[in-house]
């Protein structure tokens, strides 16, 4: 008996001894997890003031005397701030003055790289001067444990034209919430450009391989990183907004995705809401004169753009027809048309805005999406529906007895440019109508006369948007 109690004491004590360990290990885990998000969040904070930190420096520098030392290689004047700065003015130097730079100072090498990476555009393109900077990098690529280096390819590659599709192809099998946090680990936050064209990329490869993009997306719209990609001006001041070019990238990306059928109907409604809110400083695709924003994102994925943009029109079509003014025929007739439509733009009297606002949430997703976009009267009781084609505009009033009016696209915008438009009076301007049409029995033949006349034809006949 005492041998057994005393193996029994024993083992309680062993029990005892690893329970303490596993707790010292949880600790331990902790600790490190911790420490690791600590120094995460110290050097995004770093990467982050990097750019004002060299704008505040390059004001303070006589600029085109550190370029002149660097032209006659006279790096032994320059002064520890000139060193400093000599990696933000790459751009300004040759190739072979800044290998000279490199081999007096060594330790500007990684400096040099977070700065190409930063500045990575898709302007510099495969240029005579970009393969000698390609060749310059090459040089150095053993130095890469100095740089924080967690990409997956070789520092020229990762700098080269293809470099994010690389990236992206490597990453090809992760969810990008975590590629998203590999790239911040490597200086890349979100605010960086480089960062936005490996995300664009991450999701053309989805689609390429036909995947499903909805939970990138949805991350996107949900997460804080994501945010800094989409066209939103976000109010919170911790989300840094991407370069122009890289967000101009993702919503292309985006696009091509929703084009090709790789989203959720409930993931595709709340990412074209986010797209044309009214805080997006895209601004707003349906307009006559598109953004530089939106223009770019047409000449990356015409097709898709325009898919996009008749699922729109599409959209506030039904909306206006079906739900503010119950008149299905003028619907059916119009969505002929939807091929030839450029933009639309809803104006509901107060007494329709107010009652739908009452009874939104009984709406469809993409029908409160329309009623967001939609305008309100401050003045009696018609609404109206604007809908602009390539040369004219056709408004069209909610109640019947009211004509059809038909301007010149230069002549509407005439109109909307009054200091205030009230209520669908303000929108009849007779003397600079084309024409005024009457919606009296027979009248869609008519219609289609008046407008074939002006060149405006049924989409059976012009050329089809994709859907």
């Amino acid at each position: 008996m005492g041998l057994e109690a005393w193996l029994t004491g024993v083992q309680e004590r062993q029990r005892t001894a690893l329970a303490g360990l596993g707790t010292f290990q949880q600790q331990v885990e902790r600790g490190l997890r911790q420490l690791h998000a600590s120094l995460d969040e110290a050097q995004r904070r770093t990467d982050e003031r990097e750019p004002g930190r060299a704008l505040r420096v390059l004001e303070s520098l006589d600029v085109e005397g550190v370029l002149g030392k660097m032209r006659v290689g006279n790096f032994s004047e320059l002064s520890r701030r000139e060193r400093r700065a000599i990696p933000w003015l790459w751009r300004r130097v040759e190739p072979t003055s800044m290998e000279g730079f490199l081999n007096h100072f060594p330790e500007s090498w990684p400096r040099l790289v977070r700065q190409r990476l930063r500045d990575w555009c898709l302007a510099d393109g495969d240029s005579k001067r970009m393969r000698e900077w390609s060749q310059l990098t090459s040089r150095y690529s053993t130095d890469s444990r100095l740089l924080r280096w967690h990409l997956p390819v070789s520092i020229e590659m990762a700098l080269s034209p293809e470099g994010p599709k690389c990236v992206a192809a490597r990453w090809g099998d992760r969810p990008l919430r975590e590629i998203v946090d590999l790239m911040g680990h490597a200086g890349l936050r979100p605010a960086v450009g480089y960062s936005g064209h490996v995300v664009a990329e991450h999701l053309l490869q989805r689609c390429a391989a036909r995947q499903d993009a909805s939970e990138s997306l949805l991350y996107l719209l949900e997460a804080e990183a994501g945010r800094a990609w989409l066209p939103s001006a976000s109010a919170d001041r911790s989300v840094i907004g991407a370069p122009l070019e890289a967000r101009v990238a993702v919503v292309a990306a985006i696009l091509e995705c929703r084009a090709q059928g790789r989203v959720h109907k409930d993931a595709q409604s709340r990412v074209e809401e986010r797209l044309i809110a009214k805080d997006s400083v895209f601004g707003d695709p349906r307009i006559s004169i598109l953004t530089e924003a939106w223009s770019a994102v047409r000449g990356r994925s015409k097709q898709a753009f325009e898919a996009f943009l008749s699922a729109l029109i599409q959209q506030d079509l039904e909306f206006f027809f079906e739900k503010a003014m119950h008149e299905r025929d003028r619907h059916v007739f119009w969505l002929r048309y939807l091929g030839s439509i450029r933009s639309t733009t809803c104006w509901l009297a107060p007494d329709a805005y107010d009652a739908l606002l009452r009874n939104v949430r009984a709406l469809s997703s993409e029908q409160q999406a329309a009623f967001r976009r939609a305008k309100r009267f401050s003045r009696y009781d018609v609404s109206a529906f604007c809908l602009r084609f390539d040369e004219y505009s056709v408004v069209e009033f909610s109640k019947t007895g009211n004509a059809t009016y038909v301007y010149r696209n230069r002549d509407i915008d005439k109109v909307l440019r009054q200091e205030n438009v009230e209520c669908a009076d303000d929108l009849k301007v007779r003397s600079l109508a084309e024409a005024r049409l009457y919606h009296q029995p027979g009248w869609e033949p008519r219609f289609e006369q008046e407008l074939l006349a002006r060149g405006i034809e049924k989409a059976s006949a012009a050329k089809k948007r994709p859907f």
